[in-house]
């Protein structure tokens, strides 16, 4: 008996010094990793509950269009790096080139700089009610333009549909959501118990994912099973590629966006923290035109999912669009839709496609 518990002891102790080996060697690779903010602006907005919000700007480039400015939102646990994530690449820089304007936001917390501990209590309600308007509000008044397009990933489409429809919003005269899920009864099962993971981050004011995902990334080869990554195929990355993505791109997540998360997953509804709001319920009000993207493969936002999503919306002009499986070639998971290396020739050329029409 006293050989288990000093055992147990042990093990206890080990998985300690291993966890608390993590955070350092997850901040150094993400150091590493790092390239430096190639945007031609980055300016820092408040919102109207006293947070900040980032948005990076790429100017277009040659004849400007006179389509609206761009703006494109990042997913949960990502950031700003989501559609720029190396010079000369990804889909904002790709739209500048077009000559569209180009607004990357970054939602409140997403950078790693945003220590504080009154993001604790953020969710997507505040991301919804204040981060969104105030995105929107100051990228009209920089630029005169009386609507943007809206170009969402994962959790960004999902605000947008919250923005259009159960918060009732506007300014927005086209909309695409890549990988932007509306229910979670399909979801892979190795996400749907992340959500038992929440008391571990009870005392953190946000849960270290960023940090985390930097931490593996230098671990990871294109040659890992999927089953191993999930929510991204490693052979659609060139080894260089996917630690960077993985180091650059995700970003640590406020705990209360982490816990309404959690209450959707485990209750199948998407609605608003004190009740007043049905985000599902909301997509008979979105009438904006909308291209709605989503992977064959993709285990976070099933092809079920979006597809509940496209047949809920509202508005007429609509087109649900999955990419991969036959046809294709290849398949899609989650992040493949936006860093992975064939999303360029895949799914980018529809997103423009769909933000051209005048």
């Amino acid at each position: 008996m006293q050989a288990i518990v000093w055992a147990l002891l042990g093990l206890a102790l080990g998985l300690l010094v291993v966890l608390q080996g993590i955070l350092p060697w997850g901040r150094w690779w993400r150091r590493r990793l790092a390239t430096p903010d190639f945007f031609d602006a980055l300016v820092t907005v408040r919102t109207g509950d006293g947070h900040a919000i980032v948005l990076g700007r790429f100017a277009p480039q040659g004849e400007a269009s006179p389509l609206p400015p761009v703006v494109l939102c990042h997913g949960l646990a990502m950031n700003r790096r989501t559609f720029a994530l190396e010079p000369g690449s990804g889909l904002a820089q790709r739209l500048a080139a077009k000559g569209r304007d180009v607004w990357v936001l970054e939602l409140r917390g997403a950078s790693p700089e945003a220590d504080d501990p009154s993001l604790r209590a953020c969710g997507f309600d505040q991301y919804a009610r204040w981060d969104v308007p105030a995105a929107l509000a100051h990228v009209r008044e920089a630029t005169g333009a009386p609507y943007v397009d809206w170009v969402g990933f994962s959790m960004g489409g999902m605000l947008a549909y919250a923005h259009l429809g159960a918060l009732k919003g506007g300014s927005l005269r086209r909309l695409v959501t890549i990988g932007s899920p509306q229910h979670f009864r399909d979801l892979h099962p190795a996400h749907a118990f992340g959500r038992r993971l929440l008391p571990l981050y009870r005392g953190l004011s946000r849960a270290p994912l960023g940090i985390l995902s930097a931490a593996v990334a230098p671990l990871l080869r294109p040659w890992f099973p999927p089953w191993l990554t999930a929510g991204l195929r490693p052979a659609h990355y060139t080894r260089e590629l996917l630690p960077r993505a993985l180091a650059g791109a995700m970003a640590d997540v406020p705990f209360g966006v982490m816990q309404q998360f959690g209450r959707w997953v485990t209750e199948d509804r998407l609605t608003s923290d004190d009740g007043v709001y049905d985000y599902r319920q909301g997509l008979s009000l979105v009438e904006v035109p909308t291209l709605l993207v989503a992977g064959d493969r993709d285990s976070l936002a099933p092809p079920s999912s979006v597809t509940f999503a496209y047949e809920n919306l509202g508005a007429r002009e609509k087109v649900l669009l999955v990419v991969g499986g036959e046809g294709y070639g290849r398949s899609f998971d989650h992040l493949d839709l936006v860093l992975g290396l064939h999303a360029p020739a895949v799914v980018f050329p529809h997103v423009e496609a769909w933000l051209d029409h005048r």
